[in-house]
């Protein structure tokens, strides 16, 4: 396991993510489908169908995260870089790959400069668990694909997968208020692992961000742990389109790591595309 550092760009002095992922780290906390190791392996059974390690070797593993997936992926045959912000998350990467006796290596980097890689440097790219759609800006969107693009071979794959926004707005909704932003609110609960996290989602229809809230309740004599992510949920149509801008060819579109085919009722959008 090896470990280098990119200079990350930002364009917000204190962007939402850096507290969501960072030392809070409610979110691999209060996140039960991150704790799941059955649905780790089905993902990474996904990405191994769709780019076979033996033909397409070297694969860069953008917001790694804590090596969730960078780990079993190393060890299904591929050459694995993973790539993240936090260095919160790179650390605990760090010491899951030396714990496992993994190859992969980490680096800093902002998904929006790739620049600590060279051109053509991976045959595979993985992003996984909705970890698109997070910069304020669709151009900033558009330059992690143009990215993705440039570090890919040719004819090397993209896998990513997001929430299917068409199923999300299926779910039952409670209407507060006349404002856009008020429309759409899904409060659900969560303490199956005996710990309880409270969970507000805020649908703004107007820019397809939800605005998710997870909050851990604490003793009346202590403050509550909360964290606020906002990130864009995406139809098929939209995130092909953002493919095809940024010079990628969309292939196959399933509904779940399991490759179902996709309707507008699944509850994930996986899609495999070609460099």
């Amino acid at each position: 396991m090896t470990t280098q550092e990119a200079t990350p760009q930002t364009t917000q002095p204190t962007p939402w993510y850096t507290e969501f992922f960072g030392t809070n780290d409610i979110y691999t906390d209060s996140d039960i489908e991150y704790q799941d190791p059955e649905l780790t392996r089905e993902m990474v059974d996904c990405v191994t169908a769709l780019a076979p390690p033996h033909s397409h070797p070297r694969l860069l593993d953008l917001a790694c995260g804590t090596g969730r997936h960078s780990v079993p992926l190393a060890a299904a045959g591929y050459r694995v870089t993973g790539a993240d912000l936090s260095p919160h998350y790179l650390a605990q990467a760090g010491r899951r790959a030396e714990a496992a006796h993994s190859t992969a290596a980490f680096t800093r980097a902002d998904m929006r400069d790739l620049s600590a890689f060279a051109d053509g440097a991976f045959d595979t790219v993985v992003n996984l668990h909705t970890s698109f759609g997070f910069f304020p800006t669709e151009e900033e969107e558009l330059q992690v694909l143009r990215e993705v693009r440039r570090v890919l071979t040719p004819g090397g794959r993209f896998v990513i997968d997001v929430i299917n926004r068409d199923a999300f707005l299926r779910q039952t909704s409670e209407v507060f208020g006349a404002h856009p932003r008020d429309q759409f609110v899904i409060r659900t609960y969560d303490d199956s692992t005996g710990r309880t996290f409270l969970h507000e989602e805020v649908f703004d229809p107007l820019t397809s961000r939800i605005s998710w809230t997870v909050t851990e309740p604490a003793p009346p004599d202590a403050p509550a742990r909360t964290s606020t992510a906002d990130y864009r949920v995406f139809s098929a149509h939209e995130l092909t389109g953002l493919l095809r801008t940024a010079g990628l060819t969309p292939g196959a579109v399933y509904g779940d790591y399991a490759r179902t085919p996709f309707t507008i009722h699944a509850p994930s959008i996986v899609c495999v595309a070609t460099a």
